[in-house]
């Protein structure tokens, strides 16, 4: 049977059909249907979407391919839509359903915006170039760079404000609002200051652009018409109302276009406008497709820039002051947030702003009430199904916004009446329960608004503000209403005035409470006398350029800078290394990460040489590189032109993502103009060579830019010489300072003396990392049925801190773990150090800022820490690796060191022939402790130039096994550690530094580490019901547990649940099924709706969970079909990992009908999408 349409919302009359819901007592005709069909207050009459009927009024549909014959229902039906899983539907069908702007109305309104990024159609060739180049002035970095211009507007205000008396009723305050947010977004993205509010409040009439893009706006949307211009006149004989109206709307339109010509040649010229000029980018920048902004499209950007860009804002702002006038406990708790985050300062700053979190939610609660974007369409690519149901091509789906912010299923419950003003519906828990698709206020998808980011910067700096200067009261009987004023694009507070009172206290607060006047602005110097418009200098307006008192440009900037993306030091090490060899060969150098490069903006292309030395965590950036990447991606063709570059790749080659990020760097680079000094190198940390391949990359690289190579040199480089005195022998000191002999007073030390270095810095917080002490909470408890065959999985326990105990089930532990004390032991007998001789650890020395000791504080911190004393014991067992087999360059570092000539030539004997290091070394499984052992009593070494030399401990990475939610202590969090013992080549018996160690620790015992977020999203979805696969073979099944846990709660706390279908491998139930109880307990819960166990070891033929995925396709397949359900996989990257994804093509083909290829690239889009999550490792 043909699937059916969704259900009319009600009967259909003649003549109107069902569109009569829109008529009512809102001004807003989608208030009125909201109202009428999806009431808040009582369960929908006909259920969260709707198909309206118009009546047989038929609407024109365009913008599809030549002959396409649309069916008749598309052109005279319309489908409401108040449902969060809808719309989840049309992002995850985008390319099904764009955004077309194709209908009679938006027409009109295209006559004066023109074919603008806001008012096109997704096929419109101006809305992909205009897409590609617009988003780029509006990113984060970006917006934070506007913050002058945005108080500089605020601080206006402020000021025209207080020059009211006490009590005074300020009227029109929403033209004050649009005055405010034009100025600033103009002066932000085009360097024009327009003076609106300057100009309210002498009284005098707005700029010219405002004038006239008002009235042509109100025109074409008809809140301007004959009747609001000249009332009963229209209707004398001869008076030719709708004649005169036409002609002053032609009039402006042209006024416009040359107002916006003369913006676009005054930057074109120079004379307006700096670098972050979207004017300036649009004509000089390239979209991805490599083309420029079509000259004649510029003018439609421009006026969808002013619509969306201060229209939008300034409404928001007039609802949020006047429901925190009207909600005087949510006022005083954001003047409270605001008076903290400040402290004794009167105005914001870019970095206070991100810390206003309540202010936030305040403006979030307004803009989900009142929101400036009513209707939200999508328009169907071809006949479809949508949830199930019948949609023709071309026909509409609308997602009615106040509708969507005001379903009960979402917005109510503890909140109380969804219509009612409540911010704590933003507190970040409140958002992670809720779906993440009811709420968008700022559209959705490829169309969502590009100025997010800037609007919400911009409101929450003009609230703090305000709060602070002023006290807003209500007027009397007013009741806040939703209306269009005469050429606004946007619904605004309808006829808003606000009593204003100095702030008690604030700075405006007189003797008696008087307001005392803010003080005038100074004028700003501008160097560049005829920086103005010609209409813009007649009309007062100030260009925002080439200010006297910007900083002039380093002209001594490094010749070579080695930046790194790192998150466990490696590759930050490997970038050390390079500008140390770059130094030593007469080239001036230095590093730092990724992220700070594109926040300092030092990747300029003035002919420097940038190296690029980075990971891949899970085929995402590291940490330290994110900002990076989003800023690369940005770029556009050819823009790197003058910059020179060499990428080195830092990874495992057990990782299907080995190198992802690095080639992508490499290429990306490439694109944008940059010139490859040298080809992309790559190390495998997974193989033994990983250190002599780096070094013979840099060796070649020097010498391909001209340096000498590094081994031309002597190890006596200046830093390398003072990292020696990072650890020196102490006994001569006494005991007038402490000696720290284990970990936990340790991480204590390091916390005082880093409050108090900051604390002699000014108090500025910097360098307090996330690292702490993890306590043992309880005994660990094996999970292997036998144990003693030789496997091993424990549950480990751990607390956390009380300030650092935010986790959420899916993220990382990320923990140290110390050297066996039998080496320890070896090692300081070898270089001949008593185990409890005191070690002075200097941090001003420190120039491994990764190390275990105290990873990610900056130099400056560092420099007013004091010395701290350990015994060479601690120094030993937290400082270098002494497990690890040493690489050839740290045994070339050791022989350099060493004061015996016969050890020097042994060792350099050893270096120098790679198969004997091979075969000696690296296949015997030889560690450091080892073979300093074979020199004992030879070497004469110090313990300092033992940790300068040796690789330091690396971080282990764990995926936590547990969950907060509903934990009788949150803080508790658990791991599933396998044991890892083997007997290496010479005959030692190898036990894991971090599996052992944990497994091993008593109650009450410390491990030093902390939560690590995933760059993903490796979580469980915001909606309960969304359908979860997970596989988890091993001890992949630990975050699963964790995630299980979390459904538990959910189940508790009254929640419906999506199915959750799990897939465990074990080599024998009797043996090494992990968590079976927990398990069969979820199953009788229903946490857990299916449960797979693949036994490789049971039967004569091995099962992995691939086999049980394919063999359960179908179930799989009906899952995947839901374009809510995500897949979940955990553990080894190697082998695992790409057999499952293939199991997935294969059911994807099978089941869903799709070739090799389609399938392939159905999976890729879940991943893409981040439906399909990978926590893997090398195993």
């Amino acid at each position: 049977a043909m699937p059916p349409t969704y259900p009319l919302p009600g009967t259909s009359v003649p003549v109107l059909g069902t569109m009569y819901h829109m008529l009512g007592s809102e001004d807003i005709p989608h208030y009125n249907i909201a109202n009428n069909v999806f009431p808040c207050d009582k369960p929908y009459p006909y259920g969260a979407t709707v198909r309206s009927y118009s009546g047989g009024g038929r609407s024109q549909v365009d913008d599809y391919p030549e002959g396409t014959v649309i069916h008749r229902d598309a052109e005279t039906y319309l489908i409401w839509t108040a449902d969060a899983r809808v719309i989840e539907e049309l992002l995850a069908r985008a390319s099904e359903f764009p955004k077309l702007w194709n209908r009679p109305a938006q027409k009109v309104l295209s006559d004066f915006t023109g074919n603008g990024l806001f008012t096109s159609s997704e096929t419109s060739e101006d809305w992909q170039s205009g897409h590609s180049v617009l988003p780029r002035g509006f990113n984060q970095i970006k917006v934070k760079s506007f913050a002058p211009q945005i108080l500089d507007k605020t601080r206006a205000f402020v000021r025209e404000w207080s020059k009211f008396s006490a009590g005074h009723r300020i009227e029109g305050v929403s033209d004050w609002l649009t005055s405010m947010t034009a100025d600033a977004v103009v002066a932000c993205s085009m360097g024009l200051d327009m003076q609106n509010v300057e100009r309210m409040g002498a009284g005098k009439p707005p700029h010219p652009f405002i004038d006239n893009f008002r009235f042509g706006l109100g025109f074409v949307t008809g809140t301007i018409n004959a009747k609001t211009e000249f009332g009963a006149k229209r209707f004398v004989p001869g008076f030719g109302a709708q004649a005169q109206l036409r002609k002053k709307y032609e009039q402006c339109k042209k006024t416009m276009e040359k107002l916006v010509d003369e913006l676009v040649e005054s930057t074109r010229a120079g004379e307006l406008g700096d670098r972050h000029s979207i004017i300036r980018s649009m004509l000089e920048d390239r979209a991805a497709s490599g083309k420029h902004v079509r000259y004649g499209a510029l003018y439609g950007h421009v006026i969808n820039l002013m619509i969306a860009g201060h229209e939008t804002t300034a409404a928001t702002l007039g609802f949020t002051m006047q429901l925190l006038a009207e909600n005087p406990e949510c006022e005083a708790r954001a003047v409270e947030e605001v008076r903290n985050v400040l402290q004794g300062r009167t105005e914001p700053d870019a970095d206070d702003v991100p810390k206003l979190q309540y202010v936030e939610q305040c403006f979030r609660e307004a803009l989900r009430l009142y929101s400036p974007v009513t209707g939200i369409n999508r328009d169907a690519a071809h006949d479809t199904l949508l949830q199930g149901r019948r949609v023709y091509q071309g026909e509409r789906v609308l997602v009615l916004t106040r509708a969507l912010h005001t379903n009960p299923e979402h917005w109510g419950g503890e909140f109380g009446n969804p219509l009612s003003f409540n911010p704590d519906r933003f507190a970040p828990d409140a958002v992670r329960r809720r779906h993440p698709n009811a709420y968008h206020p700022w559209g959705f998808g490829p169309r969502a608004c590009i100025g997010s980011q800037f609007a919400l910067f911009e409101a929450k700096t003009f609230l703090a503000s305000v709060l602070l200067h002023f006290k807003l009261q209500r007027v009397p009987g007013y009741t806040l209403k939703a209306s269009l004023h005469a050429g606004g694009a946007a619904p605004t507070p309808k006829d808003l005035a606000l009593i204003v009172y100095p702030r008690p206290g604030g700075p405006l607060c007189g003797p008696g409470g008087i307001m005392q006047p803010l003080a005038p602005a100074a004028p700003a110097r501008i160097s560049v006398s005829d920086a103005h418009l010609g209409s813009a200098q007649e009309a007062g307006a100030t260009a925002c350029i080439k200010r006297d008192d910007e900083p002039p440009v380093d002209s001594d900037a490094p010749v070579l800078r080695a930046l790194y993306g790192s998150n466990s030091g490696s590759s930050q090490e490997f970038a050390a290394q390079v500008a140390a060899a770059a130094r030593r060969a007469g080239l001036n150098s230095d590093t730092a990460s990724l992220n700070a490069a594109v926040k300092e903006g030092s990747l300029v292309t003035d002919g420097r040489l940038v190296v690029v030395v980075t990971s891949t965590y899970n085929g995402s950036p590291p940490d330290n590189a994110a900002a990076f990447k989003a800023w690369l991606m940005d770029q556009n063709d050819g823009s790197l032109k003058g910059l020179r570059f060499a990428v080195f790749g830092v990874g495992n080659s057990q990782w299907h993502t080995y190198q992802q990020f690095p080639r992508e760097v490499d290429a990306a680079l490439e694109r944008c103009g940059a010139e490859r000094v040298h080809p992309l190198g790559a190390c495998d940390v997974d193989g033994p060579s990983f250190d002599s391949d780096f070094d013979d990359w840099l060796t070649s690289l020097l010498r391909t830019v001209g340096g000498a190579p590094p081994e031309q040199h002597t190890d006596e480089d200046a830093a390398e010489v003072e990292a020696l005195r990072e650890f020196t022998l102490d006994e001569a000191s006494g005991g007038s300072n402490p000696v720290y002999m284990d970990i936990a007073s340790t991480m204590e030390a390091l916390r005082k003396a880093k409050a108090e270095a900051i604390k002699s810095l000014g108090g500025s917080g910097r360098g307090m990392n996330r690292t702490r002490g993890l306590e043992v909470a309880s005994a660990s408890r094996e999970l292997c049925k036998k144990a003693d065959g030789g496997r091993s999985v424990r549950h480990v326990t751990l607390r956390l801190p009380e300030d650092l105990c935010d986790y959420r089930a899916g993220d990382h532990l990320q923990v140290m773990a110390p050297n066996d004390p039998a080496l320890v032991a070896m090692a300081l007998e070898a270089i001949g150090v008593s185990p409890d001789a005191p070690v002075c650890w200097d941090p001003k020395v420190v120039r491994r800022q990764y190390r275990a000791a105290d990873p990610g504080v900056d130099e400056e911190l560092r420099s007013a820490m004091p010395c701290i004393r350990f015994t060479a014991t601690m120094v030993a067992t937290w400082i270098p690796d002494l497990t690890a087999v040493p690489s050839r360059k740290v045994v070339s570092r050791l022989a350099h060191r060493v004061r015996s000539e016969e050890v020097r030539d042994e060792l350099r004997a050893l270096v120098g022939d790679a198969k004997l290091f091979k075969d000696s070394v690296d296949a015997a499984g030889v560690s450091l402790a080892e073979l300093l052992q074979r020199f004992g009593g030879r070497l004469g070494i110090t313990i300092g130039e033992l940790c300068a030399v040796a690789k330091p401990l690396s971080w282990r990475f764990y995926s936590i096994s547990s969950s907060p939610a509903g934990a009788a202590d949150p803080r508790l969090v658990t791991l599933s550690v396998g044991q890892v013992n083997y007997t290496t080549g010479t005959g030692r018996v190898h036990r894991g530094l971090a599996s052992s160690y944990l497994g091993d620790l008593e109650v009450g015992g410390m491990v030093p580490g902390f939560v690590r977020k995933l760059a993903g999203d490796f979580h469980m979805p915001d909606d309960p019901a969304a359908p979860v696969i997970m596989v988890g073979p091993g001890t992949g099944v630990a975050p699963m547990m964790g995630f299980l846990q979390e459904r538990e709660h959910l189940l508790r706390s009254g929640q419906a649940l999506g199915p959750a279908m799990l897939f465990f491998g074990c080599r024998r139930r009797d043996e090494d099924y992990l968590y079976e109880e927990e398990l069969d307990q979820a199953l009788k819960s229903g946490a857990l709706s299916d449960l797979h166990v693949a036994c490789s070891r049971e039967g004569p033929q091995k099962v992995y969970v691939q086999d049980l995925i394919w063999e359960h396709r179908a179930a799989v397949w009906k899952l995947l079909q839901q374009p809510s359900a995500r897949v979940y996989v955990c553990g080894d990257a190697r082998a695992m990992a790409p057999d499952v994804r293939k199991a997935f093509q294969r059911v994807a083909e099978n089941c869903g009908g799709r070739s090799g290829s389609r399938a392939s690239n159905m999976v890729a889009a879940m991943i893409e999408s981040g439906r399909y999550l990978e926590d893997v490792w090398a195993a």
